[in-house]
């Protein structure tokens, strides 16, 4: 599947429809495939690009003064992911992408999508869509932090990102949740004896 054929089915797939309008952008578009470990978007930098994309996984994470990392979200295949907020106000990105897994995207420059969603009716369509994506699974996770204890945060994660328990190292789903790996461990042995245990304790059937 070339870029164009990529592109048009993923419109197709969030109920947009292809036009002429999005040209400028396509040609922006441009094919890259990352290793494990690989840096997309370094905090202070100033990268424009969103990434489409198609396998692997990816984390975005903050890095506090004493340069502890902050898990902040997890992309794969079919999300769409960048530094959006940096390039609307035009600042350094303010968090980091990084590879979790060998992968590939379609790296698009964000900004002239931007300067095109005004004048252009798909295009805004478009923009609003990955802006009300953005927002929405920011909140839930704001949510989420601020309303549940421990042990909810992480059925929270079980219930609604499944397949992160398979793929992201336990350290990383710890600062994920907002808590240590040594509380997460412990957590995951309690979930873990509860759910072979009866109601009253004894050995469920």
């Amino acid at each position: 599947m070339n870029i164009r054929e990529f592109f048009q089915s993923w419109l197709n797939s969030h109920s947009i429809c292809w036009s002429a309008d999005f040209e400028p952008w396509l040609a922006t578009m441009r094919e890259c495939s990352f290793e494990r470990d690989q840096m997309l978007v370094q905090a202070g930098e100033q990268p424009r690009r969103l990434y489409f994309l198609e396998r692997g996984l990816v984390r975005l994470f903050y890095t506090t003064h004493e340069g502890k990392e902050r898990n902040k979200a997890f992309f794969g295949a079919g999300d769409v992911t960048g530094p959006v907020s940096a390039a609307m106000t035009d600042s350094p990105a303010p968090f980091s992408i990084q590879a979790l897994e060998p992968g590939s995207a379609i790296s698009a420059d964000f900004t002239v999508l931007l300067q095109h969603s005004t004048t252009h009716s798909e295009s805004n369509k478009l923009f609003i869509e990955l802006l009300s994506q953005a927002f929405i699974r920011n909140e839930q996770r704001e949510a989420m932090l601020l309303t549940c204890n421990a042990e909810q945060r992480y059925q929270w994660l079980q219930n609604n990102e499944p397949h992160l328990l398979e793929r992201v190292p336990q350290f990383h789903i710890a600062s994920y949740i907002g808590v240590d790996p040594v509380s997460l461990s412990r957590l995951k042995r309690k979930l873990n004896d509860e759910s072979h245990s009866g109601p009253s304790g004894q050995p469920g059937h």
